[in-house]
């Protein structure tokens, strides 16, 4: 059974609602991410990348084998017999550790908000604890 890296940036993310599915899989590191931009779709974000290296967002490094991987690719909509019509494509990039997979939002942002921080976990960590205003 052959190994992938993927990198997780949502639901999947340590914590979160998700995670549960790659809980048992060997975290290999956590860290940023360029060439990619974050948005709010409620529910989750959407990344989508960008024709040069601004933005980016917070990532974290699993090792998956290829059953979870097959999975993963379920969980993220993904339909490779008709690309057109998946929720996210899988796209190859480099990683500290080695060539890697990260999901891709393939449908239409619409209005979602941009989200320059581009890190899930604490846009939710100041949803639930916001800043109190100022009298």
């Amino acid at each position: 059974m052959s190994t992938h890296i993927v990198a997780v940036y949502g639901t999947l993310r340590e914590g979160l609602s998700d995670h549960g599915l790659i809980a048992n899989c060997k975290r290999i590191g956590l860290g940023w991410l360029t060439g990619f931009r974050m948005h709010n779709l409620g529910d989750f974000p959407a990344i989508v990348p960008t024709l040069d290296e601004s933005g980016r967002i917070r990532v974290e490094w699993y090792q998956v084998g290829d059953e979870l991987l097959a999975e993963l690719d379920q969980l993220q909509g993904l339909d490779e017999t008709t690309l057109s019509h998946s929720i996210h494509t899988r796209k190859r990039i480099f990683t500290p550790y080695g060539k890697g997979w990260i999901y891709i939002y393939n449908q239409t942002l619409g209005n979602a908000p941009y989200m320059e921080a581009g890190d899930w976990t604490r846009f939710l960590k100041e949803q639930s604890n916001p800043t109190p205003l100022p009298a």
